[in-house]
């Protein structure tokens, strides 16, 4: 007798086996769609915050390299120099200590003090706006044409100024400036000439010294104090930085060029995912080069201190570009009272304090 079992072939599985095998998969494929959607938003957290710190970074970075030149002519501010301006608009009326450094306050959701210019378009209630001049070096030091009136600048070439026509230079040595509106420009061997013709400048010579250049006279006969080797051709700047709404919809950071000819994309939109900018400035009431207090633009321009301030104090409200980041919202700190989304967004606060070199010493 065979003491051998045989064993029972299996021919199918019961009703029970295969719901229980349905259920353990759908466990399993529940558990690899969960992980891979947590792996997911903290991803898309990840990268939107990242790009949040970098829009804000890069802002800081373009206010706080302006802010601390602001004013910059060479070897002495634009302040402690005998400016003129030259070039005929669109151009500041002014350059002076009063204007190299100013700005608007919001003083409501839609007012500002001093009143905004018009060319800025429409700026996002409740945020502050500021302008800065300043003149740029590029190596370009005179190298021919000195001590003459002659209406063509010859400086070193090449030079980092890039510059062409249309562009607003200054001229400066450490006593004078003259602002211009360059007209052509033309390169040779080891020298780039710039010419300023008087169809978009006051004059097309340059005299050291006085309030208004005369077109005859003493400095075309020479008798006038010229620029000589020691003067430098500077680019000028003047923009104004604001908070607009950008090409997506949501607040940016946008620039004005003030010298910008007809034409020229201006405004242009710089930096998007800026939601505010708030600014204080730091006012020396008694030239010992320290802040004695930190106002906003409308108690600065009251008082017309402008020619005061040594320091700037900028905060900006960044934000994410992409929504449904929080499960709920989120509240932020920010200009005195609190935020709070409900877009689902990330915000953070970036601040600095600015000082501007050529008043400090």
């Amino acid at each position: 007798m065979s003491f051998v079992q045989k064993h029972k072939r299996q021919e199918g599985l019961t009703l029970i086996e295969l719901m229980i095998a349905l259920v353990l998969g759908l466990i399993l494929v529940a558990g690899v769609i969960q992980v891979f959607v947590a792996n997911k938003q903290t991803y898309r957290v990840t990268n939107a915050h990242s790009r949040l710190q970098d829009n804000a970074r890069f802002a800081l970075e373009i206010l706080s390299r302006d802010i601390r030149s602001a004013g910059y002519a060479g070897c002495r501010t634009i302040e402690k120099m005998n400016v003129n301006q030259i070039a005929n608009a669109p151009v500041p009326i002014e350059i002076s200590a009063n204007t190299i450094i100013t700005g608007s306050e919001a003083t409501t959701a839609t007012t500002w003090s001093p009143v905004l210019s018009g060319s800025l378009g429409t700026v996002v209630g409740g945020t502050d706006v500021i302008t800065l001049q300043r003149g740029s070096s590029c190596g370009a030091t005179l190298t021919g044409n000195v001590g003459s009136s002659n209406g063509n600048i010859k400086v070193i070439a090449p030079n980092s100024c890039n510059i062409s026509a249309g562009d607003i230079l200054m001229i400066a040595d450490c006593e004078d400036a003259h602002v211009f509106r360059a007209t052509n420009v033309s390169n040779g061997t080891g020298t780039e000439t710039v010419a300023h013709a008087n169809n978009v400048n006051q004059s097309n010579h340059f005299c050291k010294s006085y309030t208004s250049p005369p077109t005859t006279g003493a400095c075309i006969t020479g008798t006038a104090k010229l620029y000589n080797y020691d003067a430098e051709l500077f680019k000028f700047s003047a923009l104004t930085y604001f908070i607009r709404l950008g090409t997506n919809g949501d607040p940016a950071l946008w620039a004005y060029d003030q010298t910008a000819i007809t034409g020229a994309s201006n405004p242009s939109e710089l930096i998007e995912g800026i939601e505010n900018l708030q600014v204080l400035y730091g006012a020396d009431d008694n030239n010992d080069d320290i802040v004695d207090r930190y106002v906003s633009a409308k108690v600065v321009d009251d008082a017309t201190d402008w020619d005061k301030v040594i320091s700037v104090q900028i905060s900006v409200l960044a934000q994410t570009l992409d929504t449904n980041l929080t499960t709920s919202s989120q509240t932020v700190n920010f200009n005195g009272g609190t935020i709070t989304g409900t877009e689902g967004r990330l915000r953070r606060v970036f601040s600095t304090t600015i000082a501007i070199r050529n008043r400090v010493q």
